[in-house]
């Protein structure tokens, strides 16, 4: 089958320009596209019939982690993102890259135990190269276009310390992401949510966003802060929400560098931090009209997975894990969670421990510290302090009320956003859905309310998340571009997770072709791996 021609008869093309639908015939030969004629014979291409299905490019995932898991082989763990259509991902976000830090850093144990420590072993390389040979040894069932992240190189210099990069380090730093860059890397990542990446100056982003403007690549990032409170800006309940205040400071490091910003799942985390949806697409979208360069992306579910310890403020992240065991810092953060909770508006029973990661929570994986609480007669606090001194702060977690349902489909028709999953498969625990049935859960949320055309929707997923990134003849269904394709029913896709059954395959995705092999047909995986290719940029 892995030398097979195709030819897709009669479908429904939607090409991933955002031009009009139109009916024709897809030929898939030498892993290339190439547009026919309807009815034209090909004597050596093995037909499916597409009658009143819809075929365009692969969906191109913007956002995602899945590049630890593809470093040690697990391509089973792809699976639920091709069943739903994810022919590409870009991956090394959030400051998470399992490359570009300093060889022989003393910091490797750091770096290996990053938020996604399941996905792989040691890492026995530094640099782009050396994990490219390492994707190379194994294959890639899907596309990888890699990210470097700035959060992984600055841990080879001062590990999780607070203390700012003096000079000789940040110049080398800076020459170790350039390297990245020049090896291939299409862009840097940015994790200011995230331990060291907090703890980032102003003016060491500005000469991140420097370098990658000058390398013309993308600064992808996870913001300070996507709630009205939160710990990485002072409290002060009655200023601007601290979200807005997050996009403000990356709007001025786009202005001011030029640099080509992309924020990493614009959220809005909360319930009081819903109202501000409206001004904060506001401000991007005047930010567009002034020439600067700025998208977001987004999930379609109201929740999303990260570490525990993004809760804490950045008081607690600098002096973790000792902080843990000083009563009267507790007690303080006590009484800072509870305000903060209350003003945000979310509660215990809204943060779900998808991953304890400790022996002590293992068995109440899957459930909320609230109903944590109730079954060990303690204190939710108790519990939350007890998940992030026993997990040494790597336990995992998903956070309800990221989103009002309202919102998704008006993030989903700003100009400015394009679509992601930022799900990665949990070994044990409650799976995020959007690992699951995140692009199909967008085609029917547009095709339900019609915040969007199929068209446009189809453009969001493919050509233009493509041309944003830089990815070179893919995302569009035109003669010579990569094989890169999806068929599906446009009545009957949807997303079929739902709290019982996180790891549901969807329905109505029917072929899936990866650089023009047959990944998925009739809607049952072929194992047909490696499929994907490692791009360099």
């Amino acid at each position: 089958m892995e030398n097979e021609n195709f030819i897709l008869r009669n479908g429904t093309i939607v090409d991933g320009t955002n031009k009009p639908r139109f009916i024709g015939d897809v030929l898939v030969q030498n892993h290339r596209i190439q547009l026919v004629k309807e009815g034209t014979k090909v004597s050596d291409a093995k037909s499916i019939d597409c009658n009143n299905k819809i075929i365009c490019p692969g969906f191109i995932d913007v956002h995602s982690h899945m590049d630890y898991f593809a470093i040690s082989n697990q391509k089973e763990n792809f699976d639920p993102f091709i069943s739903q259509g994810i022919t590409t991902m870009v991956v090394g976000n959030c400051g998470f890259s399992p490359f570009g830090f300093k060889k022989n850093t003393i910091h490797l144990p750091l770096i290996e135990k990053s938020l996604f420590k399941e996905g792989h072993g040691s890492i026995h390389w530094h640099d782009f190269n050396g994990y490219k040979k390492r994707i190379d040894s194994y294959g890639t069932p899907v596309n990888l276009l890699n990210l470097v992240g700035h959060g992984v190189c600055r841990t080879s210099f001062n590990g999780f310390s607070p203390v700012e990069l003096n000079q000789s380090d940040l110049e080398e730093m800076l020459l170790l992401l350039e390297d990245a860059l020049d090896q291939g890397a299409a862009g840097v990542s940015l994790g200011l949510q995230y331990k060291p990446g907090v703890f980032s100056s102003m003016d060491e982003l500005r000469q991140v966003a420097r370098l990658v403007k000058r390398k013309g690549k993308i600064l992808t990032v996870h913001a300070k802060s996507y709630s009205v409170l939160s710990g990485t800006y002072p409290m002060n309940p009655f200023g601007t929400p601290h979200n807005l205040l997050a996009i403000d400071d990356l709007i001025s490091l786009a202005k001011d560098t030029g640099v080509s910003l992309q924020i990493s799942h614009l959220l809005f985390a909360g319930e009081k931090t819903w109202p501000t949806t409206e001004e904060a697409l506001n401000r991007i979208s005047i930010a567009c009209d002034k020439g600067i360069d700025v998208k977001f992306d987004i999930f379609p579910n109201c929740f999303g997975a990260t570490l525990l310890n993004t809760l804490l403020p950045e008081w607690v992240m600098a002096g973790m894990p000792k902080i843990l065991e000083n009563r009267l810092a507790m007690m303080r953060l006590q009484l800072e969670a509870n305000l903060a909770f209350h003003l945000v508006g979310i509660g215990f029973n809204d943060i779900q421990i998808s991953n304890a990661s400790c022996a002590e929570y293992h068995e109440y994986n899957g459930k909320s510290i609230g109903e944590i609480a109730r079954l060990t007669s303690k204190s939710p606090f108790r519990i939350l302090v007890e998940i992030l001194k026993f997990s040494n702060a790597e336990a995992r977690m998903i956070l309800h009320k990221y989103y009002h349902e309202n919102l998704i489909p008006l993030l989903m028709k700003h100009p400015a956003s394009l679509f992601m999953t930022d799900a990665w498969p949990e070994p044990s625990g409650v799976q995020n859905a959007s690992a699951y049935g995140a692009f199909p859960k967008f085609l029917s949320i547009a095709r339900d309310t019609k915040c969007l055309s199929l068209e446009e929707t189809i453009y969001k997923m493919t050509g233009l998340a493509a041309n944003r990134f830089k990815l070179k003849k893919r995302g569009i269904i035109a003669d010579g571009y990569f094989a890169d394709l999806v068929v599906f029913d446009w009545d009957k896709i949807q997303d079929n997770t739902s709290p019982e059954n996180s790891d549901a395959t969807p329905s109505g995705i029917d072929h899936v072709f990866i650089n023009g092999k047959p990944c998925l047909l009739n809607s049952k995986l072929t194992n047909q791996m490696p499929s994907g290719e490692f791009i360099t940029s």
